[in-house]
């Protein structure tokens, strides 16, 4: 069944990068199913999870012209869930002056509450490290990782070269491995 949808949606892709919606349409039944199962997991607020979701597959289609691109459809589809879920807790951290951890809990009961605490802690700093890059770097880091700009998307909504952009990512990085370089587990997602 899987080499099934995987012919499926390889069909699609020329499809889609020509901006066809019924050939999205099918990709977007092909994956939803197991892509809301997955965020299920993490969040419990059914509304929420479909939200991710259509974030998902919004992005998708505004960049459907690199869609073709992406060596694993469905690797990039998990992937980014999980960013988007990371983005979903840290805009719930933001708005709640006082973060309630209930809240934040993943609803996998098997994680302890240690490591839920160490993953906020985590979380938290790299937020703020992130805060304290440069403003040119912190615009095109947060493109790149938050929004998934390609370089080359960044660099001409920035009216910048694509090598101005891997510099701004690549200092970006050095700097958040440097101030997680005591969080050893961390560093190894950098």
């Amino acid at each position: 069944m899987k080499n099934n949808k995987a012919y499926q949606y390889h069909e699609l892709l020329p499809l889609i990068k020509q901006g066809d919606q019924r050939a999205f349409a099918l990709l977007y039944d092909l994956f939803s199913k197991d892509l809301i199962a997955f965020i299920a997991k993490k969040i419990t607020n059914s509304e929420v999870a479909e939200d991710i979701l259509h974030d998902l597959f919004m992005s998708v289609w505004k960049n459907r012209k690199m869609i073709e691109e992406i060596k694993s459809l469905p690797a990039y589809l998990f992937s980014s869930c999980r960013y988007l879920i990371l983005a979903h807790y840290r805009k719930e951290v933001k708005i709640n002056s006082t973060p309630n951890i209930e809240a934040l809990d993943f609803a996998d009961e098997t994680i302890t509450i240690e490591d839920r605490l160490y993953y906020r802690y985590i979380i938290d700093i790299v937020s703020r490290e992130i805060e304290n890059l440069p403003e040119k770097c912190q615009e095109v880091f947060k493109l790149s990782r938050e929004y998934y700009m390609s370089n080359k998307e960044i660099a001409q909504k920035l009216n910048i070269s694509e090598s101005t952009v891997e510099k701004h990512i690549n200092k970006a990085i050095k700097h958040l491995r440097t101030a997680t370089s005591h969080l050893f587990h961390f560093t190894l997602f950098f």
